[in-house]
């Protein structure tokens, strides 16, 4: 679950804008394979009934929503790329503002992205932001900001303070920027960053790009980092999903592969994750790759995807709400379009197997959150500029169990 620290480890439009709808839709469960890699993991035995499961939409009419996060006030909190902050209320579907970001740049994969809490937040409302920049030459950077949340009465939605800037310079385009944050279980916070289009940086242990990086709440490198630095491991292409299993702090993510292997990857400490001379496994699919890995010690991948779906957002499934699904991992696809179900292992270091559902139903699909009552929530990105938005898009989708 991604959500409020103070429940598990991870993690505007006004409301005449984003009116919940809760309409709802006509379900359709496609269940598919989606890769051609022999090692990919079996269909899963528990596959889903599409009778079992209920998707409605719960807010409606937004701006390309990016980071759906639990909130400490039992609110979804979300970002839209544009800059803005808002929650909704998973009950009723309101919407309210908290605030904008200012200076952020959006285009193509550019924007405001990752958003987390502070884990004091009772007495640190800190909220971090992830988002990119033009910097005085006109060239696209990311930062790391926080604001601070100063709580409305009577249960409005309240506002930030100035944000602080932690971190910025770091290189940024119009795409592989990243950027999730999450706070772990070790109270640190992590970043994920892409390589800005330089694969090369990806292996350079100077640069933040093709990283993901372990800081200290003031945006400073955390104690007992591997390289002294701020990094904590490296070989990444384009990191769109980070989430901590809430009950073995193992770190999972999801990354853009080029025209091949889309990747779900159990981080390690220090691990050179292979990016650029590795694409998924070790498995000889890409130019002197098997020679790569065995001097290299490269941390494989979990699950691939080719051709690749934009893998996006992630997180993992405790509840029993959903038949099958406890303990699963759960990540989405833009060019995909659909929810991937991943069964791990017990020990949580191999994905046994999968199931692919509302494939094309809902257009392309940036973010899932798992509520603490095991429903689960889709944010739609098909006004990003690659999409095909429906009158009513982009939306928040809640999936129940019938």
């Amino acid at each position: 679950m991604r959500n409020d620290p103070s429940v598990a480890a991870r993690h505007g439009p006004g409301s005449a804008r984003s009116r919940a709808c809760l309409t709802l839709l006509a379900l359709h469960v496609a269940l598919a394979a989606c890769s051609v890699d022999a090692a990919d993991p079996t269909p899963a035995q528990g596959q889903t009934s599409p009778d079992n499961l209920l998707v409605e939409t719960l807010v409606a009419n937004l701006d390309t929503p990016w980071d759906l996060v639990w909130g400490p006030d039992g609110m979804i909190w979300f970002t839209e790329r544009a800059g803005r902050v808002s929650r909704a209320d998973p009950a009723t579907g309101e919407v309210t503002a908290v605030g904008e970001i200012p200076g952020v740049w959006e285009r193509g994969e550019g924007g405001l992205m990752g958003m987390a809490f502070h884990p004091d937040f009772g007495s640190e409302p800190w909220v971090y932001l992830a988002h990119s920049y033009q910097d005085e030459n006109g060239g696209v950077r990311n930062r790391l900001v926080r604001a601070l949340y100063q709580a409305g009465g009577g249960g409005g939605a309240g506002n930030f303070g100035t944000p602080q800037t932690l971190i910025d310079g770091i290189p940024g385009r119009g795409n592989h920027n990243g950027s999730r944050l999450a706070f772990g279980p070790d109270g640190f916070l992590y970043m994920t960053m892409g390589d800005a289009g330089s694969a090369a940086s990806a292996q350079d242990l100077t640069s933040l790009s093709g990283k993901i990086l372990r800081l200290r709440p003031d945006g400073q490198a955390a104690p007992g980092n591997p390289f002294g630095t701020r990094l904590w491991s490296y070989g990444h292409r384009n990191t769109q999903g980070l989430v901590f299993h809430p009950e073995s702090g193992r770190l999972y993510i999801s990354e853009h592969g080029p025209s091949d292997n889309d990747e779900v990857h159990r981080v390690v400490e220090g691990g050179n994750h292979g990016w650029p001379a590795v694409h998924g496994r070790c498995d000889g699919d890409a130019s002197g790759e098997e020679t790569y890995c065995r001097q290299n010690q490269v941390v494989e991948s979990l699950a691939e995807w080719t051709p690749t779906v934009g893998i996006a957002g992630a997180d993992i499934y405790l509840s029993d709400a959903i038949s099958g699904w406890r303990g699963s991992l759960l990540v989405v696809a833009l060019a995909g379009r659909r929810l991937f179900r991943l069964e791990l292992s017990a020990d949580g270091g191999s994905v046994v197997a999968q199931e692919a559902l509302f494939q094309g139903q809902y257009g392309r699909l940036r973010d899932v959150l798992v509520g603490p009552d095991g429903a689960v929530y889709l944010a739609t990105s098909n006004r990003d500029g690659r999409g095909s938005p429906a009158s009513d898009d982009d939306r928040i989708l809640r999936v129940t169990a019938r």
